[in-house]
């Protein structure tokens, strides 16, 4: 069975859903939950969140699955899993020994460190990004991780500074051990700030698409006045830094939402068209095919066909039936 599709952004919002523990500790901008010691029944099928939120996994000892936007990354031991936020995401776990998670927002870090961290924030361009660890590394990833834990549950002063700290290192030493063969190369800090921004309204533009509050697709024409940039400044400095154009960057976002949407949920093609601002249905089939080579369709029952012998019902209990 498909994730259950959720409208749900926020981390509060997605730990009720899910019935996971909100502690004192968990807000809108932070939340730390050891996995392991929740008493989850496996295998579980998460919900599918879009998430306003940053997740940090750090995968001592288990086995599953990440999802987010079209990309799937497989769990196993010694990984380490990022994924940025505005993107459709669920997670599929068949083994849970050891796992910590982090979710954070963007403003979590800013307040404390405002200046360099768009370019780690960035993840290489990606959605999501993972790395395996040395059993080194991973130990000093989980002391760090045991490290935020005693400090969010303690009543010491400056304590969100302290974590924002340890979260970054994590997210520095994450980068460190990716691999260095990213598209985004960044050069200059005018730069690195006009691409997160211009990433960040690109994303929040399909935010909105998706949840209904707006009905275009902005392009770099809406991009420039919106970050009031000369239109061709804009396009060179996102070509320049990112390898790739404005309009590529816009496609292949779009292309994720769709194929998403195809995969996950029981939307029509016109309600998915109409939801991504597609006027015509004749012209969002003849996009998608023109992009991807394949009928909107036929994808859909390609990717029912692959998935018809794994169906994985959820329950809000954290319980889960295999059929």
């Amino acid at each position: 069975m498909k994730p259950v599709l959720t409208t749900l952004s926020k981390i509060t919002e997605c730990l009720a859903f899910m019935n996971l523990p909100i502690s004192t500790y968990n807000s809108e901008d932070f939340s730390f939950i050891k996995l392991h010691e929740i008493g989850i029944k496996l295998p579980l099928q998460s919900p599918t969140f879009r998430p306003d939120f940053f997740n940090l996994f750090v995968i001592v000892d288990a086995c599953g699955s990440y999802t987010i936007g079209s990309k799937e990354y497989q769990f196993h031991s010694n990984q380490i899993v990022i994924s940025r936020p505005e993107s459709f995401a669920s997670s599929y776990w068949t083994k849970i020994h050891k796992v910590y998670t982090i979710s954070f927002r963007k403003n979590f870090l800013l307040q404390y460190f405002p200046a360099g961290i768009d370019t780690v924030l960035e993840l290489g361009g990606e959605n999501g990004i993972s790395c395996v660890l040395t059993e080194k590394h991973m130990k000093y990833f989980e002391q760090t991780c045991q490290e935020i834990h005693e400090i969010s549950v303690s009543t010491m002063a400056y304590k969100d500074e302290l974590i924002a700290n340890l979260i970054l290192n994590l997210l520095f030493l994450t980068q460190l051990h990716h691999n260095s063969d990213s598209k985004l190369k960044l050069e200059g800090e005018k730069q690195t700030t006009i691409v997160s921004a211009f990433r960040q309204n690109m994303e929040n533009n399909f935010s909105r698409l998706i949840r209904g509050e707006d009905t275009s697709l902005m392009r770099t024409k809406e991009h420039s006045r919106l970050l009031n940039i000369n239109e061709n400044y804009l396009s060179k400095v996102i070509s320049n830094c990112t390898g790739k154009t404005i309009n590529e960057w816009i496609n292949e976002k779009l292309i994720d939402e769709i194929k998403y949407l195809l995969k996950h949920s029981d939307k029509s093609m016109k309600e998915i068209a109409a939801l991504l601002a597609f006027s015509d249905l004749n012209y969002f089939c003849s996009y998608f095919k023109s992009q991807t080579l394949n009928a909107p369709n036929a994808l859909r029952k390609e990717f029912d066909k692959a998935k018809k012998n794994k169906t994985v019902i959820y329950n809000p209990q954290l319980q889960c039936i295999r059929h």
